[in-house]
């Protein structure tokens, strides 16, 4: 008895020195290709800095076509765990392009049941109007090193805003295959096709798209 006290002892300040250690994780990824015969470029960065229970996780991404800056938008989060492979997040996303605008972010993301990457998130905007977005990706390996990605990620609104041309429910999406091959754990170049669907007041639009780029996991 007094024994399994002792190693209670000794394991309590153990555990919370490992819960107290501070880790970080960043990862970029940056492409560039076509889509319906017009230049595309993109960026998508995340990270995140904390221990196991509570961190600062940020985000950012941003599309270029044809040579001008379409959309754009950075997230700054603060990420509690939630359950294994689950986290909380809530914080700020600030819009930058088509507008300037800000929004309160409430979201999760974590692995679901097979190893799904899922991210929920809604958006209330400074306005008041209510968005959505839900993103879900799955790796498939092929080899240790070469990886298909298929992806599919939907946004939506909640209301109509006609000044905004946007209509309530299903405002754009994107699905598609990215295959990377990773010449290390940290340095991955990637083929995407994609399709993306948008629907503006006039109606939806779609593009497909072909892009090469490169992933950085630091």
């Amino acid at each position: 008895m007094l024994g399994l006290a002792l190693a209670a002892a000794l394991a309590g300040p153990a555990r919370a020195m490992e819960d107290d250690a501070v880790f970080q994780a960043t990862r970029i990824e940056i492409d560039a290709g076509r889509a319906d015969s017009k230049s595309i470029a993109a960026w998508r960065a995340d990270g995140w800095i904390g221990t196991d229970y509570n961190r600062f996780a940020w985000r950012t991404e941003g599309t270029q076509r044809a040579g001008r800056l379409e959309d754009a938008e950075v997230q700054g989060l603060y990420s509690r765990y939630l359950a294994p492979f689950w986290d909380l997040q809530l914080g700020l996303r600030r819009e930058l392009k088509p507008a300037a605008r800000n929004y309160a972010v409430l979201g999760v993301r974590g692995l679901a049941p097979y190893a799904f990457d899922v991210d929920l998130a809604a958006f209330v905007r400074s306005d008041g109007r209510l968005f959505a977005r839900t993103r879900v990706e799955y790796d498939m390996l092929f080899t240790n090193r070469l990886i298909a990605k298929p992806f599919a990620g939907i946004d939506w609104a909640a209301r109509s805003a006609p000044s905004d041309g946007i209509k309530a429910g299903v405002t754009a999406s994107e699905w598609g295959l990215n295959l990377r091959y990773e010449v290390t754990r940290a340095v991955a170049p990637y083929l995407e096709v994609g399709r993306q669907w948008q629907r503006g007041a006039d109606g939806g639009t779609g593009a497909n798209s072909v892009r090469a780029g490169l992933r950085l996991v630091l």
